[in-house]
């Protein structure tokens, strides 16, 4: 069975691996395509399709998005139907995030744990800056053994260290994504951190904002939270997906986990077009009306 899996991040925000070196990971594993999300950007998705189109390996382009909701919210942008789409403008939040930065090197200052501006953009390379770089800075400077130990002491919500970003709305969110022709998808919805039976009901607002999708299978979800989501998607009318949220060697979780995790095949690429497409053509009356 064909299997894609629709979450990943390469070198240009928190991964590991390159967008080349994600292609050449993901075809050789055995997947049918992958679909490149990294976080409020789409630096690498040039580099991502030319080497899908030179292997002959679907690569699909997105962004990972994180909205002002309820616990972790984060908003996958996919753009599954390029000959009808627009390139994102993803500017505004590159600004959101520059500002969090700042306050980041404020505050480790501010606890006695500076860390250089060279060190931090060195361990970002070529991609944007997040906390996992300020992580690396941290661990090279000797204040903590290692990049969790920096997540749980310092850089974590409520910790020192933690600055929070000007965020967009889910309804802004998915209006972004809509308005570029791109299909939203509610990644990892476990880390919404709401009780079960709140659900139902959110997901169905989030299905009014435009959400098309909704990542059932994701390593943060057991079985059994799988299987609850899998049921809610059915009944909300939502598209289920899957993804790894591989970021190389930054998460223990290999290329390989949706072939072995998920049982959703690459037909849900289609499933995810016909989706979007009923909520633009829904959008498109709406505004008419």
């Amino acid at each position: 069975m064909k299997k894609i899996d629709f979450h990943c991040h390469s070198t240009f925000s928190d991964g590991t691996l390159e967008p080349r070196q994600l292609v050449a990971a993901a075809a050789s594993a055995g997947l049918a395509g992958l679909a490149l999300t990294d976080h409020d950007t789409l630096e690498g998705t040039e580099e991502f399709l030319y080497w899908g189109r030179r292997k002959g390996f679907l690569a699909i382009s997105g962004t990972e998005l994180s909205l002002e909701f309820k616990g972790t919210t984060h908003l996958l942008g996919l753009d599954v139907r390029p000959e009808s789409s627009r390139p994102l403008e993803l500017g505004f939040l590159q600004k959101f995030r520059e500002e969090r930065n700042e306050g980041i090197y404020r505050a480790l200052e501010a606890a006695g744990l500076p860390v250089g501006r060279d060190r931090v953009l060195h361990f970002a390379g070529l991609g944007q800056t997040g906390k996992p770089h300020f992580a690396r800075a941290m661990v090279e400077a000797g204040y903590v053994s290692g990049r969790q130990e920096a997540f749980e002491l310092y850089l974590g919500l409520g910790k020192p260290a933690y600055v929070k970003k000007r965020r967009l709305s889910p309804a802004e969110g998915a209006a972004l994504m809509l308005d570029a022709g791109w299909c939203p998808v509610l990644a990892h919805p476990v880390s919404l951190g709401i009780p079960a039976e709140d659900y139902p009901e959110v997901l169905a607002r989030w299905k009014a904002w435009g959400l098309v999708g909704l990542e059932v299978y994701h390593p943060s979800h057991s079985p059994e939270v799988s299987r609850f989501f899998l049921k809610l998607a059915g009944e909300i009318g939502l598209v289920a997906t899957c993804g790894s949220d591989y970021h190389g060697a930054n998460k223990k979780v290999p290329v390989t986990w949706t072939l072995g995790n998920s049982p959703l095949s690459a037909a849900v690429l289609d499933r995810l077009r016909e989706g979007l497409a009923a909520e633009l053509s829904r959008r498109k009356d709406a505004s008419a009306a």
